[in-house]
């Protein structure tokens, strides 16, 4: 981590404390060659000194005063700086320390004093003169411990965090020297090498991009060389780079690692394999699983100019404010005020004043939104995106909202070559329109999801189709049939009613056999019902002998009687009251052993609350799931609540995914409208609060929807 400088002398003080205690350590009981008279004195001043600290201290002092030149001269002076902590006198101490450097340079307790004594400048502040004193120190004359209390101290005082990195790399090695020829860890730091470790995890993964590859070119091959390079790896997956992210990891392929290392290697290794997954095989959709895994770009520092274009007053303002909400989430604002000024900065986690156009524009750190009500008319939203590509610095537009405003605002956001990512439903707003996308889920997307767990999960193969006559039933079950051909499944059934109909009778039976029927296969119909009515007079256990017998009589031909339920899963496209009315009459047409499939319109308590067992089991799409388990939903919900004291919506979700996918390129490094453009354009596997997203050629999201099972009496997730 950075050390601000008001920190750095706390740190330091521990530091020259250890190197107090080690001094004492490394210092006491050494001797040279020296002649014999030397030699006794020393000893002699040496045992005393163990009993009575002052009258060593005197008989160490009247050694160097009769004997300055003597090869102990050094170390008498190392026992009276000891003697001196030990008597609380670092003042003392350091003036011992100071003799040694000063008239003994060339001995080996120099070196030892050098590293002492900028341990004492360092505590006290004075780093400039810790760093003099630590430069003159030869290595080569220190043991491994000793070498480690240097380079810790070279790593405390060091501005850089590159050259901090390097001594503390420094330091490992000379743990790992020490421990080799140990049977225990240094009691001098408290740490040990896992500890270190620590230490230098914690400063590699603050580095910026700039600083890992300092660092790299720095290492090489030593460690911890092989964990920056996989932080690369990582960092280049969020901003969706997955050349440079493979690049940096097969750089790491050989390198030593440290024992901590194998999260964030098996991290990388899983990421890239989705990757590569998602980006090659033809453009696969991936699960909410797949992309869970791959690490999330960071937007704490994200900075540009992004235009907003939405219904903020008018009969749709409820929806554009949600869209709005959603947009100014995504940027982590907290307390924003409800009123929506024209122009919104972003800084912080804080709204700020309205600025005046033309002012500075993209700011390291700030998100600044620019505002339109496009009123909910074509010619407003569309002279609103003439205004908004006016300012230099505004890298993207986000909206309209409804359908007739984005078919106006497309055309001129094409001409003027800014990307607009729209909201609406509309899936031709960004056909043969180079800068225009589509973001809300389209109902091919949700039909997609639906047949494909019905396929994968249920085994399904028959499918019945019951929809409303409107474009929407018409459209939807053209979809799904479809989609079940390209499954290699079969519809089997299709019937259709009216959109005010409240009796499904005619329709249902229509679906399970009743339409058609010959004379003679009526009137063994009308038999058999004679028949079940008459024995709901008998006990329950011969009723039921009576009711299976009459359901397995055949027509006349042979051929089974109606209701034909060949068929594993119904889908009906129709909204949630709809199914209240649907459901009941199904079972009590006997349809009660199918899976009901259904979009996103069945998406509301009351199917649950009101629908009841005839709902039990139903498995509908959904396009936001409030209560989803993965993280890039949740904290979305999360973040919404806590700003704007309320649950999102769809329309929320769709405006947070918007903006988050704009500020994603301009992570990854995007300059201008067309880099952000191309990056859109690139887009797979992005974790969207209302789905996964894929961008398709023609500007199209293609999302995999959320998918949602009636179990329990409420709507449990099957992601």
């Amino acid at each position: 981590m950075k050390f601000n400088r008001a920190s750095k002398p706390n740190r330091l003080a521990l530091i020259a404390t250890a190197c107090l205690a080690w001094f004492a350590l490394s210092c006491a009981g050494t001797s040279r060659e020296a002649n014999d008279a030397e030699s006794k004195q020393y000893q002699v001043a040496a045992q005393v000194a163990k009993q009575d600290a002052e009258e060593g201290k005197r008989l160490f002092m009247e050694f160097l005063d009769q004997n300055p030149t003597s090869p102990l001269a050094d170390d008498a002076a190392a026992q009276l700086a000891d003697l001196s902590l030990q008597g609380a006198d670092e003042q003392g101490a350091a003036g011992w320390l100071q003799l040694i450097v000063r008239d003994y340079p060339d001995e080996a307790n120099a070196d030892r004093a050098r590293v002492l004594l900028a341990g004492m400048e360092a505590r006290n502040g004075r780093v400039v003169e810790a760093r003099r004193l630590l430069t003159k120190v030869r290595f080569e004359r220190l043991n491994p411990a000793e070498a480690r209390l240097a380079y810790r101290l070279f790593a405390g005082l060091s501005d850089d965090p590159v050259d901090r990195l390097n001594w503390q790399v420094r330091e490992r090695f000379a743990v790992v020297e020490e421990l080799k020829n140990a049977d225990y860890e240094s009691p001098v730091l408290g740490g040990g090498l896992e500890d270190l470790e620590r230490e230098i995890i914690t400063l590699v993964d603050s580095f910026a991009d700039e600083d890992l590859n300092r660092a790299s070119r720095l290492l090489r091959r030593d460690l911890p060389a092989g964990r920056i390079l996989l932080l690369l790896s990582r960092r280049a997956l969020q901003r969706g780079d997955f050349e440079a992210a493979n690049n940096y990891f097969e750089r790491a392929d050989g390198h030593d690692f440290m024992s901590s290392d194998k999260a964030l290697f098996d991290e990388v290794v899983l990421a890239l394999e989705l990757r590569e997954r998602i980006v090659e095989d033809g453009g696969t959709m991936p699960s909410f699983a797949d992309v869970a895994a791959i690490p999330r770009p960071d937007y704490s520092n994200v900075g540009g100019v992004i235009g907003v274009v939405l219904p903020l007053s008018g009969r749709f303002a409820k929806y554009g404010e949600q869209s709005l909400n959603g947009i100014v989430a995504a940027a982590r604002i907290f307390g924003i005020e409800a009123e929506i000024s024209s122009t919104i900065d972003i800084a912080n986690e804080q709204k700020s004043e309205p600025r005046n156009e033309g002012n500075e524009g993209r700011d390291e750190n700030r998100l600044r939104l620019v505002v339109r009500d496009s009123e909910g008319l074509p010619e407003t939203a569309a002279l609103a995106v003439v205004s908004l590509a006016a300012e230099d610095d505004l890298i993207a537009i986000i909206g309209p909202l409804l359908g007739d405003t984005a078919e106006a605002a497309a055309p001129v956001a094409d001409q003027l070559g800014i990307p607009l990512i729209s909201l609406t439903s509309r899936e031709e707003v960004p056909q043969n329109r180079s800068y225009v996308f589509r973001l809300r889920t389209s109902p091919r997307d949700e039909i997609r999801a639906l047949v494909d767990y019905a396929s994968s999960e249920l085994g399904a193969k028959r499918y019945a189709i019951l929809y409303p006559k409107d474009n929407y039933g018409r459209g939807m079950r053209d979809h799904f049939w479809e989609a079940v051909s390209a499954e290699g499944g079969m519809v089997v059934a299709s019937s259709g009613y009216e959109t005010d109909a409240t009796d499904f009778a005619r329709p249902i039976r229509d679906m399970v056999g009743y339409k058609l029927l010959t004379q003679k296969e009526k009137a063994a119909l009308e038999r058999r019902e004679t028949v079940l009515r008459r024995s709901r007079r008998l006990d329950p256990e011969e009723q039921r002998l009576v009711r299976d017998v009459a359901n397995a009589l055949a027509g006349p031909e042979g051929d089974p009687l109606p209701p034909q339920v060949d068929f594993d899963v119904l889908f009906i496209p129709d909204s949630h009251d709809k199914i209240i009315l649907i459901s009941p009459q199904l079972t009590f047409h006997e349809i009660d052993d199918v899976n009901l499939m259904g979009p996103s319109g069945w998406n509301h308590p009351e199917l649950v609350s009101i629908g009841r067992k005839h709902v039990r089991g139903a498995v509908i799409s959904a396009l936001f799931h409030e209560e989803s388990r993965f993280e890039f939903v949740s904290d979305f919900v999360r973040h919404y609540t806590e700003t704007f004291g309320e649950t999102p919506d769809v329309f929320a979700a769709h405006g947070f995914d918007a903006a988050r996918l704009v500020m994603a390129q301009l992570i990854a490094g995007a300059n201008d409208r067309e880099e952000v453009r191309n990056g859109i354009l690139r887009t797979q596997g992005f974790p969207g609060a209302s789905g996964v997203i894929n961008m398709a050629p023609d500007g199209n999201a293609r999302k995999r929807p959320f998918l949602l099972k009636v179990r329990g009496g409420k709507f449990v997730s099957l992601d």
